[in-house]
This record gives C-alpha cells, sequence and structure tokens, in this order.
C-alpha cells in the first residue's frame, strides 16, 4: 500500500506537469505590458555556496501586480511586456528593450520533463507488477497519492499559483532622485539643437509608435520613435526622461528597422511605460548633461 501511495504520487506529478504544460501550449497565450515596480533579493546558503533568490514584481497596464520570475536581468521601473499563459494566468516569458527571459519553456526543463515522461512509464510498470494480486486493496492509495500530487501541482494554493498578486508598490520615480542628486542641467527648447562638449543634437520628428520594418515583437511595446540629427556625436548618450509611470529604454539598432541612428542621422526608438508622456531628450551624462524639450 506504501509503494502504491509513493507511485500515485510520483505518477501524478508528473502527469499533472506535463498536462499542464501540453495545456499551455495548445490553449494559447496573452501579453501584458506592465512596469518593473519591486526587486528584491535573498542570499542563502545553499549546497553549493551563498544563493542568490529574487522576488520580483511588476504593475500592468490595468493596475494589477504580477510576479515576474526574471532574477536580476530588468531593472527597477523598465517597461515590459509579459506573456502569460490563457489558461493557467503563468508568465512564460518576459520581453524587455534588450533582453528575454524563457521563464518556464527553456531546453533544460524540457529535458526535465522528458525524464519525467520516463519516470512516469517506469512507474506505471512497477504498478501494473505490484497490483495484479489485490488490486482493490492497491487502488484507494495509489488513486490517493495520484490526488494529492494533482492537487498540489494544479491548484493555485500549491505549484500552480497563477501569475497576479495583490499589491506592489509604486513604481519609483528615478528622476526626482536623478535631480536631486545633480541639479537642473541646461534645457534647451523644442525645435532647438543641444549641445554638451562636442555632440549637437536636433531631433527633427518624433512618434508614438514603432517604426516600420521593425521586428514584430517590438509593436507589443508603447513606443516613441525619433528621427533626429547630430554632429561629432561620437559615444554621447541619449535618454529620455523618466517620470511616475517608470523609465523608457532605449532599443537598439530600433529593432532592426530601416534608418536606424548611424552617428550622423536617422531613428532612435526607446520602449516607454504605459501612460508615460515624454518630455525631454537628456543628451550626455551626468555634468555634461542637457535637456531638449521634446513638448
Amino acid at each position: 500500500m506504501i509503494i502504491a501511495l509513493v507511485i500515485g504520487i510520483v505518477w501524478g506529478s508528473v502527469a499533472a506537469f506535463a498536462g499542464r504544460w501540453i495545456v499551455e501550449g495548445l490553449a494559447g497565450t496573452y501579453d501584458v505590458r506592465a512596469v518593473i515596480s519591486e526587486r528584491n533579493s535573498t542570499i542563502s546558503e545553499g549546497q553549493h555556496g551563498p544563493r542568490t533568490s529574487y522576488d520580483v514584481l511588476a504593475i500592468t497596464e490595468d493596475g494589477r501586480t504580477i510576479e515576474v520570475p526574471t532574477r536580476d536581468t530588468f531593472g527597477l521601473a523598465d517597461p515590459v511586456v509579459a506573456r502569460l499563459s490563457s489558461v493557467t494566468d503563468r508568465v512564460l516569458s518576459v520581453r524587455g528593450a534588450t533582453d528575454v527571459v524563457e521563464a518556464h519553456h527553456p531546453w533544460e526543463k524540457i529535458a526535465a520533463m522528458s525524464l519525467g515522461s520516463a519516470i512516469l512509464v517506469l512507474a506505471a510498470i512497477v504498478l501494473v507488477k505490484v497490483a495484479r494480486r489485490g488490486i482493490a486493496r492497491k487502488a484507494p492509495p495509489f488513486l490517493a497519492g495520484l490526488a494529492f500530487a494533482a492537487f498540489v501541482v494544479l491548484t493555485p494554493v500549491g505549484f500552480g499559483e497563477t501569475a497576479y498578486g495583490e499589491a506592489a508598490d509604486p513604481v519609483p520615480n528615478f528622476w526626482e532622485l536623478r535631480r536631486d542628486l545633480w541639479g537642473p542641467p541646461p534645457v534647451f527648447a523644442r525645435g532647438q539643437t543641444a549641445v554638451t562638449g562636442e555632440a549637437a543634437v536636433r531631433v527633427l520628428d518624433s512618434r508614438p509608435a514603432p517604426p516600420e520594418g521593425a521586428e514584430a515583437w517590438l509593436s507589443g511595446f508603447h513606443v516613441l520613435t525619433l528621427r533626429i540629427e547630430a554632429s561629432r556625436f561620437g559615444d554621447t548618450a541619449l535618454e529620455l526622461s523618466a517620470d511616475e509611470h517608470g523609465e523608457p529604454e532605449r532599443v537598439k539598432d530600433c529593432a532592426g528597422a530601416p534608418g536606424a541612428f548611424d552617428g550622423t542621422t536617422g531613428l532612435v526608438c526607446f520602449v516607454v511605460p504605459p501612460g508615460y508622456r515624454p518630455q525631454y531628450l537628456l543628451v550626455g551624462k551626468l555634468e555634461r548633461e542637457v535637456l531638449l524639450k521634446l513638448q
């Protein structure tokens, strides 16, 4: 009976995990725009030395909270797009301006599922052998183990919890902190040329949409695309000002769009948080930083 119970737990666990993955794969997904609002880390001693675990929360466009299993890939106030299962509401992947994290279907977990399937077959063979005699007596503990494992794996109070939570801190406003530390930099009016050091930058046009020809994933974000021209640009930094909604992130080469900025002229793209209103283009860094009004 004990063997039947253990086999039921093993069989139920593997079958529930495999079944959930199959259902998630067949049922489709949906995307949620969000902004990282909390990122806490805890260091503990593990078998192979110190181990760091992360709790990362994000606020969605509709004001809900989701837990995103991204470790330290994204920073506070970064805009992201999370892809969730339409059946279980689990986060399957998270994409930012420069990185993408596959949360539940990377190759190592696929290998683990394959091993689990082999264990499931082995357990079935063993079960048939031990259940030849006294099947009526061994069936209840087996079914109990099966039900217990499925409950733990599939229910929200067990491993099957959804990504949605109840509360999170507001998105930190790094713009205010930056101004407190470094003071107000020079400001150039809209349409003027912002000059810092040897660099001179002017915004020719702006549009709140991805550029034509960019990779498809960029359309999942709110995007601000600027067409700029510059002289003596060098390695001068370009950023957008943050606000209470979060901090925009620049997209490298406008995700492959034709006409991306080449150091002289072209397109510069930013993924921006939901509700964000662009105020300034930041040119340069820290003590050499200047602001160019966009509104």
